[in-house]
This record gives C-alpha cells, sequence and structure tokens, in this order.
C-alpha cells in the first residue's frame, strides 16, 4: 500500500511543472554551493600538490602528493626551515622549497657552506652534505618582506640563489608543506 502512495505521489510529480523545476533549481543550487566549498577550501586552507622533480630530494621525491595548507601564513611570517610552495616572478607553475634567509638577513655560500649574518647555517637535519654546495654566493641582504628560498638538492635546484629568481616576496609564498600523502607506503608529517 505504501510503495502504491509513493509510485501515485511520483507520477503526479512528474507531470506537475512547478515541483520539476523547483526540484531542479534546489539541485543546482546545491550543486553551486558544493562547488564553490569545494574550490574555496582548495584556493584559500589546503591543496594537495604534485613533487615535480628532484629539487627537494631527499626530502621530497618526485612523483610524492603532499598537502599544502595555506591558513597559517594569514596569521604569521614563513620561518627558517619551512618547506614552502611558491611561485617565482613570471613563473605560473608552483615551486617547492626551504625557506632559509628572512627579511634584514644576509645570506652567503662559501666553501660549499650557507652562511646566514656571517654564522654558518645550521641544517644537519635536511642537508647531509656540509660544503658540497657546488657554487659561491657573495653576500645578499634579504629585502623586508621577502624570503630566501633554496631547495634542499642544493646542486640541483634553480632557486634565490639565481639572479633571475632572487629573495621571493612575501606574496610569492603560497602556502606550507605539512605532509606527504600519496604514495601511501610514504605517507608522512613534515619536520617528523
Amino acid at each position: 500500500r505504501l510503495n502504491a502512495l509513493k509510485s501515485a505521489a511520483e507520477a503526479l510529480h512528474e507531470k506537475d511543472p512547478v515541483y520539476k523545476r523547483d526540484s531542479d533549481r534546489r539541485f543546482i543550487v546545491s550543486l553551486i554551493i558544493v562547488i564553490t566549498l569545494a574550490l574555496s577550501i582548495r584556493l584559500f586552507i589546503t591543496e594537495p600538490t604534485l613533487v615535480d622533480g628532484e629539487s627537494m630530494y631527499p626530502t621530497l621525491l618526485n612523483g610524492e602528493r603532499m598537502l599544502v595548507e595555506k591558513v597559517s601564513l594569514w596569521f604569521s611570517e614563513p620561518q627558517r626551515g619551512d618547506i614552502v610552495i611558491c611561485y617565482y616572478p613570471g613563473y605560473t607553475v608552483s615551486c617547492v622549497k626551504r625557506v632559509i634567509g628572512l627579511p634584514g638577513e644576509t645570506v652567503s655560500i662559501e666553501n660549499g657552506i650557507i652562511y646566514i649574518n656571517g654564522k654558518e647555517l645550521e641544517e644537519s637535519a635536511y642537508w647531509k652534505y656540509r660544503g658540497e654546495i657546488d657554487l659561491d654566493m657573495g653576500e645578499v641582504v634579504v629585502p623586508e618582506n621577502s624570503a630566501f628560498v633554496v631547495g634542499d638538492n642544493r646542486n640541483n635546484s634553480k632557486d634565490s640563489r639565481s639572479p633571475m629568481v632572487g629573495a621571493l616576496e612575501r606574496k610569492m609564498i603560497k602556502g606550507h608543506v605539512r605532509c606527504v600523502v600519496f604514495p601511501l607506503s610514504k605517507a608522512r608529517i613534515m619536520g617528523e
């Protein structure tokens, strides 16, 4: 009896243009809300990003998928050691790099070692090849509201050491890499 009533109601609704139009309108509004929410989350909060290349080896491997969090940059500046997603001047594709120089600091490379304000940068947690950076670099002062970024694979990374890139303005840094999510066998939280 209940199925017969349900079938009769559906048959009536199929013939009712006002009901059908209202139902279609609700579906379209719901779809727009879901799409807007998904795009907003990706644009302003977090997004998955693919590692493309070897510039962050061994920290991040080519083909891994990372989760990039964007909210923390609303409230604080990038810090030394942070792994960030950034855009180079004139580039439309994002890059993943490590922040090593902060505003007002002097960065230099001598005999394969990075110096910040004349003191050797302690980076043994992620760079195991002390003294093995191929090219030296004279002193560069990081401008205000900027950061000096490098790849962990120092001899295979285009980064702030290149005059074509230089220190990046703060607005070019889009988010922090928080974890690797794929492949699942290599999933990990960054910094741990």
